[in-house]
């Protein structure tokens, strides 16, 4: 069920850098982007057919956590306090990792699923909050966000391997669709329980946006006010990286990992995540499959191949891009009407590529030149 999941917006994109040198294209942009940024990182921007790198010093420090990168970056104006500001939110990360995982055995999460049909578990405000929330979005979406859809995650081998060698047949998957309902978590005084032997719940879709919420609450309190915190491509910021510069976000072109199709230009406080048929997907039987289950059918989703989404917290963001992917563009009219302060980007899967677009992120929106005819307006 994972929205969020790591990876998903590519690059940091400052809008003036004036000073650039060319490099070729075909050497890769991965070649572009160094895995650990150090002080004065360099920040990759694409135009045409060739790749920019800019030359910023930017204090910015990534590391792994909660199965992804995270990187934080502060204004120049904070560069003496790139170290501890990175150390505390690497702090909450790890906190939130401990409790929220499903890949640990010690976490609330799997304590969850082990005490599914026996007996409630209490859980911590972090985990009773993410959990709420996350039943809060299984509602807004009318279940195409089920915080529940473990068993289906787990039976196409996402969750825990090992990947099936073919497609689970319709018995199987009926099967495990009684697990599914997010409507059946239990959350009163401070526990949670899940009624049937079996259930488990993914809070992979959540979480991440949860976390860099979390991180981007203590930043604020420390006194911070420029800063980027990216948590697996779930991105949010304050601020500006330099005077007269907004933050700008590069999105990844899901038919070719090498590009970016666009940058979606961040107002402080604002928030990105992107849900995408290119990070994680198994093969079985010569086919390819995308980690992102439909809780509904209990098949992995068609017909989209990326979603970002513009709102105004990370949770959000996070929690809405998973949804939005399963609906497609089909049923986006409908969802958003229930999220009228959210803004939608779709790419479907399809060839010629084409980039939908809802009224407010068309305005934050600017596609690289080569992707500008794709462009289309969602309920002009």
């Amino acid at each position: 069920m994972n929205s969020g999941t790591s990876g998903k917006l590519l690059a940091l994109i400052p809008k003036s850098g004036r000073r650039r040198f060319l490099t070729s294209l075909g050497t890769g942009l991965r070649q572009c982007i160094p895995k650990v940024l150090p002080l004065g990182c360099l920040l990759v921007a694409l135009s045409g057919s060739a790749c920019f790198i800019l030359h910023r010093e930017l204090p910015s420090r990534s590391f792994r956590s909660m199965g992804g990168l995270a990187t934080v970056t502060l204004g120049s104006a904070h560069a003496d306090r790139i170290e501890p500001v990175t150390a505390q939110v690497q702090g909450i990360f790890d906190r939130l990792e401990q409790e929220l995982s499903t890949y640990r055995a010690d976490s609330t999460i799997s304590q969850l699923a082990d005490q599914a049909g026996v007996a409630p578990i209490a859980v911590s405000d972090d985990a009773f909050r993410v959990l709420s929330l996350a039943r809060h979005f299984g509602e807004l979406s009318e279940g195409a966000f089920d915080v529940t859809v473990a068993p289906l995650v787990n039976l196409y081998g996402f969750g825990k391997p090992p990947t099936p060698a073919a497609l689970p047949s319709e018995e199987v998957i009926r099967a495990q669709l009684k697990l599914v309902d997010y409507s059946r978590l239990i959350l009163k005084d401070g526990t949670a329980f899940l009624p049937l032997k079996g259930m488990a719940v993914d809070l992979g879709g959540i979480a991440k946006g949860y976390a860099v919420d979390r991180a981007f609450d203590s930043c604020r309190s420390a006194g911070i006010q420029n800063f980027l915190i990216d948590l697996s491509g779930n991105i949010r910021v304050s601020g500006r990286p330099q005077w007269g510069e907004d933050w700008q976000i590069g999105v990844r072109d899901p038919f070719d990992r090498s590009r970016i199709i666009g940058k979606i230009t961040l107002r402080s406080g604002m928030a990105l995540a992107t849900s995408g048929n290119y990070e994680r997907f198994v093969e079985m039987g010569g086919q390819r499959y995308s980690h992102i289950i439909n809780p509904k059918t209990g098949y992995p989703v068609t017909g989209t191949a990326g979603v970002t989404v513009l709102a105004q917290d990370a949770t959000t963001a996070d929690g809405m891009s998973t949804p939005f992917f399963v609906v497609g563009l089909k049923g986006a009219d409908k969802l958003r009407q229930k999220a009228p302060s959210v803004d939608v980007l779709f790419v479907p899967d399809k060839y010629p590529t084409e980039i939908w677009l809802t009224p407010g992120l068309a305005k934050a929106f600017v596609p690289l030149p080569e992707y500008s005819k794709a462009v289309k307006l969602l309920y002009p």
